[in-house]
């Protein structure tokens, strides 16, 4: 598999309203926002930093071994397909998920338990 760069982290809430966490993130450290897509049960914002986003989640986090509303980061790959077949191969467990009408989203954790989304780079050919 192989990573091109960090695509997201995500935040999760939970410990503090979604909109002070959107203007600590606007006003204190500066960052830009970002369109978000509905993401239905799943409340949140986005920023920029740079070419690169940080989610903000509003739902609570599953506490299941991949959680896709806690905290996690995303990764882009060159190829989402060869990577899932990786995935298959070595028998990492994974899941799927599908964002809006065309962002395929794959989740797994690390030997920590730390979530990690997968995502096909755009900006690879």
């Amino acid at each position: 598999m192989r990573v091109t760069r960090f695509h997201h982290v995500s935040v999760n809430t939970r410990q503090a309203p979604l909109d002070d966490m959107v203007s600590f993130y606007r006003d204190v450290l500066g960052l830009g926002d970002k369109p978000r897509p509905e993401i239905p049960g799943v409340p949140g914002h986005w920023h920029v930093v740079g070419d690169q986003e940080l989610h903000l989640v509003g739902a609570a986090p599953q506490g299941t071994p991949i959680d896709s509303t806690g905290n996690h980061y995303c990764v882009a790959v060159a190829d989402l397909d060869a990577a899932v077949a990786e995935l298959q191969t070595l028998g990492i467990e994974y899941q799927r998920a599908v964002q809006g009408e065309s962002t395929v989203q794959i989740w797994i954790s690390d030997p920590a338990g730390n979530t990690i989304e997968l995502q096909q780079d755009t900006n690879v050919v």
